[in-house]
């Protein structure tokens, strides 16, 4: 039976977000739902809550866990890339919180079909949509060696990526990749035993975020929900690794800087550690939360996210 994914950070996320009231929000990670069911139990009856996702799947678990609460939840299948497009049709009053917890879920993790594992035998997949044509088979397959160590130093921040780079490049001119076993036991064999399971996580993290195009869609989704959030609204954010989370920290100091924006919570919050102890995958989670105090002006408007991209605080952590 499939896991269902336990929400990370679950009071302290949906504390926040209903503080500001409202009638209409946004999971922009829905999953199995367990975010959207404790915002639909708390708030207002007549609040609405949109759950956007693009793990088919997953959509079809939080519909079945979400059905009690009827027409107030609307269902997408998509990406938050694409939030502006996916909501327009649906006429939303005001949007006062909107919430993105990134990365897989357990859900996901745990269905060894999907190949998000590096434990379990499955095929190189890692699609978050499996409807795209790009897989980590593709990837690792048809990458060159310049191409891997650059996947694997910046987005797996992996100190063995030079010669990882160089083996796998060899090996998959001879003998390509076609299972998650097949990659890690070569991967094992290739780099000292002591650094084996932080390699393998860092390795399969760099290529799922390749596959799936997440840094990228990050920046564009933060940069929409921002557009479409009410003044007063929140956007809350829930990161599990430091590149997600500097991109998160670097736009909002770049919009705070501006005075579009306000944290809430400067220093983020983290599991306590019970539920690190009960939920052993929210141990590196980070929550920010930021309220809006004032629309985007017309040339930021009109230059959308490249304009952001343009302050050096957009890709730099200023800790």
């Amino acid at each position: 039976m499939d896991t269902i994914h336990i929400p990370v950070l679950l009071s302290e996320t949906i504390e926040v977000l209903l503080e500001g009231g409202g009638k209409a929000y946004i999971d922009c990670t829905v999953g199995t739902g367990g975010h959207s069911l404790e915002i639909l139990s708390k708030a207002p009856q007549d609040t609405i809550l949109v759950g956007i996702d693009k793990d088919e799947k997953s959509l079809d678990v939080a519909r079945n866990r979400l059905s009690s609460f009827g027409e107030k939840v609307k269902l997408l299948l998509g990406g938050y890339e694409n939030l502006d497009k996916l909501v327009s049709p649906l006429n939303l009053p005001p949007v006062s919180g909107i919430l993105f917890d990134l990365g897989m879920s357990s859900f996901q993790l745990d269905n060894v079909g999907r190949g998000f594992s590096f434990r379990e035998e499955g095929p190189l997949d890692m699609r978050f949509d499996n409807t795209q044509k790009v897989t980590a088979k593709q990837v690792i397959n048809s990458f060159s060696q310049e191409r891997l160590f650059d996947l694997l130093a910046k987005l797996g921040e992996e100190k063995w990526s030079r010669r990882l780079s160089r083996v796998l490049s060899d090996r998959m001119k001879k003998n390509p990749f076609e299972t998650t076993v097949e990659l890690s036991d070569f991967i094992r064999r290739n780099i000292p035993r002591r650094a084996a399971h932080k390699t393998l996580a860092r390795v399969f993290q760099a290529i799922r975020i390749t596959v799936n195009d997440e840094l990228e869609n990050l920046k564009i989704g933060l940069f929409k929900a921002f557009k479409l959030l009410a003044i007063d609204g929140r956007i809350a954010l829930i990161s599990y690794h430091s590149l997600e989370d500097r991109i998160a920290k670097s736009f909002f100091t770049t919009l705070k800087k501006a005075e579009y924006l306000r944290v809430i919570n400067p220093r983020c919050a983290r599991p306590s550690k019970a539920e690190r102890m009960k939920n052993r995958r929210s141990r590196s989670a980070r929550l920010r939360v930021i309220k809006k105090i004032r629309n985007f002006e017309e040339e930021v408007e009109n230059k959308g996210i490249k304009g952001l991209e343009g302050d050096k605080n957009w890709e730099e952590d200023d800790d």
